[in-house]
């Protein structure tokens, strides 16, 4: 296929739209959260300002809706037209309702459940009443298997309230958590492709979306996405799984595989970078390393307009 489009300094002569579908949304809560698991932060009454500077970051705003304003310039400045923002820690949802309130063409919600938390269903129509579109399930976080019956008990408020549901399977690292010297509580295990992929027929109306390609996975995902037509991939991240799966020796052979996979393609591929603070900001450099794979495969400019912002934003506007 030839490109149509000619590319300069890293971008295309013609105005991109991109619709990046995995920001993780910083806000001081998240650090104070992680750094009150350190030992070495763990008695402070406000760890966040020492331990974003141990990280050598940019202390978040005080408020959500000052971070959101960051968020904004950030993507202007890069020519992003709109994000999902990702409550990253429990209890996220009034941060994340704020900025999208504020900034309603902007931005999108997702927030993070524990479906194992008895309170989960009202937690969810909380989600709902604060105008999230996404719920964010961990199950190596939280210990659960993405077909349990907790997890069940959410796809189906998941249809009721047309939400979409983005389950992190394969390996999880928190780096943040890693870097500020928390316990890692995380139990791959819990992450099992063939789990969620036992669901995904049950609830044909749910749209899911796996992250990382599925980091380290994918393999789980084929045969049950070929029969429900309803998971899509992001393709965050510096996707570093690629250097223990002997399959894929480098991201282009990643992509011209998903992309001739007929359970996948390029209408379900969700462009995103895995973006989480300042100052580095929004990740260009993944992008560019994205782009130019898919430029290397000769991607029409029609197929990358699909993949950078059409294919999510059908997800989030057609209910």
């Amino acid at each position: 296929m030839a490109v149509v489009s000619k590319r300069t300094g890293g971008y295309d002569s013609f105005m991109e739209m991109i619709f990046d579908s995995h920001l993780h949304f910083f806000t001081r809560e998240v650090i104070r959260f992680y750094s009150q698991q350190s030992p070495e932060f763990s008695q402070l009454k406000d760890p966040t300002d020492c331990a974003s500077d141990q990280l050598g970051i940019s202390p978040p705003p005080e408020n959500p809706q000052a971070l959101a304003k960051l968020w904004v310039k950030e993507l202007d400045r890069n020519r992003v037209s709109r994000a999902v923002l990702f409550g990253s820690i429990l209890g996220e949802q009034a941060s994340i309702g704020k900025a999208i309130k504020l900034f309603p063409n902007r931005f999108v919600g997702f927030q993070l459940v524990d479906p194992t938390n008895p309170a989960a269903p009202d937690i969810v129509e909380d989600i709902v009443s604060k105008k999230l579109s996404g719920l964010l399930l961990f199950p190596a976080l939280h210990h659960f298997f993405p077909d349990d019956p907790s997890c069940v008990r959410l796809y189906e408020l998941a249809r009721k309230f047309k939400l979409i549901v983005f389950v992190h399977i394969g390996v999880l690292k928190i780096l943040i958590q890693e870097k500020l010297g928390g316990a890692n509580q995380c139990i791959q295990e819990f992450g099992d492709a063939q789990r969620l992929g036992s669901v995904l027929s049950k609830f044909p109306e749910v749209s899911f979306i796996v992250p990382h390609f599925g980091c380290g996975q994918l393999d789980g995902l084929i045969e049950p996405a070929r029969e429900s037509r309803n998971l899509y991939l992001d393709t965050s991240s510096s996707n570093n799984w690629l250097q223990h799966n002997s399959k894929f020796s480098n991201l282009k052979e990643l992509f011209e595989n998903v992309l001739e996979e007929k359970a996948f393609g390029i209408e379900r591929l969700l462009f995103g970078t895995d973006s989480t603070v300042f100052p580095r900001g929004w990740r260009k450099d993944i992008y560019e390393i994205q782009r130019k794979a898919l430029d290397d495969l000769g991607v029409t400019s029609t197929d990358l307009s699909l993949l950078l912002n059409k294919n999510l934003e059908k997800l989030v506007t057609r209910f």
